[in-house]
């Protein structure tokens, strides 16, 4: 006599005999219009049964962000409740992944990434966590693991000390969205308080922050307080004398790094590939006030979701005077202030060039610059007007040049001369349908309403692909006819509306027209028509020019 009873994932295989020697552990489950029945080993061994459970392959998640202090919710704690529970009920464990320091509300983190991947390769089927919002903060996130990823891909979610068990057939689906909606709800409001006590601590004059400006330390009896880092203090004057003494930035850099004076990171015991000073380096050094003794409370915000930082505009930012021992004088940091604005130079006309964003140094691989200088002869003879001679040239020397030490130039008249000739005869060698083709084609990735076309396309599909599964659980009677209908109305509206909107992207798309009108404009360069930077960049994908003025182009055609 043989009962088979199928429960979820789960299935149970009673069988009468007498061959069974092991003693599996106890278990429950639930059978279908009974009670709920407690199996013990023992009694099955009586009876001649043979319990044989579905062997799951499980992976156990753990995550720790930077701002749970929990002792519960360290990565060891939650390693012992996972492991413990697997072990109790006899689930062998495949892998663990973990995310240290990554905040819940998170769409992508490198341990979950790889679980995802897992399950999709079918190396697990089974999730354990110790509750919930280890897995997920974002209340959408719960609903969709829980309601779609993991049932479409046959996976059983347990969480522990919240008793739920996908596997067995309980009526859990409200109480996974509402612990989603508490979770979202719980990193939101902590990290208002954060920011608040952070806010707060700042106004008093205390340092919170994880790293300290250069030339400053944290003091070691008071982890609130910075105080001054003689080692580097004399660095940061230096870097102020010598810009009031009319040095550049970079002739500022680069003696530093011919003295062999370490670099920030350097100093801090981060792993630097090249310990060379850098011009941005000593910009952020000579705008910071920080070096005058006063710290701004609002620098920074942080988005809570994304973890993204965002920098406020000056004009906003509130300053606490007073708070450490200033290394600059506030006139002397006026003094440069003053001097950075007037040598920031911004031009009334920009000056939109032929081959802009096209030429590289063929020996570092960095875009080149694009500079000019003034001359007032050629071969000795003075000119009437000064001329603007423009031309390119690396600047990895001036940041780098233990990688590219070059410095070449090119003069833009004679490297137009020579892309354009090569330009025309690449074009009479091309069939022109061919290249009408690729040209369309790479325009269009990088062309922003054929990508939002694309996203609306798969978002179409998508949501296509939603009302199936919606149907499905209607027709197993998994969701009720009301929530059937609110969700599939729901889905009715976005699917509407994201048709309506991809219609009218459809009729502005620019790479249709595009794809129209090339044939003629590969016929109007063939007779010798003007070129355009525009033009240019869907013929051309980079530009590369040597020492020796060597120049290879790389056609997209």
């Amino acid at each position: 006599m043989k009962n088979n009873y199928n429960f979820g994932i789960v299935k149970l295989h009673l069988k009468f005999n007498q061959r069974t020697k092991s003693t599996p552990h106890k278990f429950q489950t639930r059978l279908p219009s009974q009670n709920l029945i407690l199996f013990q080993p023992d009694l099955c061994l009586e009876r001649g049964m043979v319990v044989n459970m579905k062997e799951y392959k499980a992976g156990i998640y753990l995550r720790l962000s930077k701002e749970d202090t929990n002792t519960n919710n360290s990565i060891e704690a939650q390693r012992d409740i996972t492991l413990n529970y697997a072990k109790k009920h006899n689930i062998s464990v495949i892998n663990e992944y973990v995310d240290n320091g990554f905040s819940g509300i998170l769409d992508s983190r490198p341990a979950l990434n790889k679980m995802i991947v897992d399950i999709l390769r079918k190396k697990i089927d089974m999730v354990i966590v110790k509750d919930l919002s280890r897995l997920t903060r974002d209340k959408n996130k719960t609903g969709y693991y829980t309601e779609v990823f993991f049932p479409d891909n046959d996976v059983r979610l347990i969480s522990i000390t919240e008793f739920i068990d996908s596997g067995e057939r309980y009526e859990i689906d409200d109480t996974i969205m509402l612990r989603g909606i508490m979770n979202q709800s719980y990193i939101a409001d902590i990290s208002k308080k954060i920011k608040s006590v952070k806010t707060d601590m700042k106004k008093q004059g205390k340092y919170v922050e994880k790293n300290v400006p250069y030339g400053y330390k944290k003091d070691e009896e008071d982890k609130y307080k910075v105080v001054i880092d003689e080692k580097t203090a004399d660095n940061v004057r230096l870097i102020y004398r010598m810009y009031l003494q009319e040095y550049s930035q970079g002739e500022i850099a680069k003696y530093l790094t011919k003295m062999k004076i370490d670099t920030p990171k350097k100093y801090k015991g981060q792993k630097v590939t090249i310990n060379e000073w850098r011009s941005d380096s000593i910009s952020r050094i000579l705008k910071d006030p920080f070096y005058t003794g006063k710290m701004i409370i609002n620098k920074i915000y942080t988005d809570y979701r994304t973890k993204k930082k965002f920098k406020t505009p000056k004009e906003k930012w509130i300053f606490k005077e007073n708070t450490h021992k200033a290394i600059i004088s506030q006139e002397q940091f006026q003094q440069v202030q003053k001097m950075l604005e007037e040598k920031f130079y911004k031009p009334k006309n920009k000056y939109e060039y032929l081959l802009k964003g096209l030429v590289y140094c063929g020996h570092c691989k960095v875009r080149m610059q694009y500079k000019y200088r003034t001359r007032t002869k050629i071969r000795n003879k003075v000119l009437d007007k000064p001329q603007r001679c423009w031309y390119f040239k690396c600047r990895t020397i001036y940041k780098f040049p233990s990688i590219c030490d070059k410095g070449h130039t090119i003069m833009e008249n004679a490297l137009n001369e020579i892309v354009l000739n090569a330009v025309k005869q690449k074009l009479n060698t091309i069939n022109i349908n061919i290249a009408t083709n690729k040209i369309t084609d790479e325009y269009r990735k990088n062309d922003i309403t054929y990508k939002e076309m694309k996203l609306l396309k798969n978002n179409e599909t998508k949501i296509d692909n939603e009302m199936k599964k919606l149907y499905s659980k209607r027709v197993d009677g998994k969701i009720s006819i009301q929530d059937f209908k609110l969700q599939y109305d729901e889905l009715k509206s976005k699917l509407k509306e994201t048709k309506k909107v991809l219609e009218q992207l459809q009729e502005k798309n620019k790479s249709k027209i595009l794809e129209e009108n090339l044939k003629k404009i590969v016929m109007d360069f063939k007779q010798g028509k003007e070129f355009t930077n525009e033009i240019l960049k869907q013929l051309i994908n980079r530009i590369e020019v040597y020492e020796d003025k060597k120049i290879k182009i790389e056609f997209m055609i």
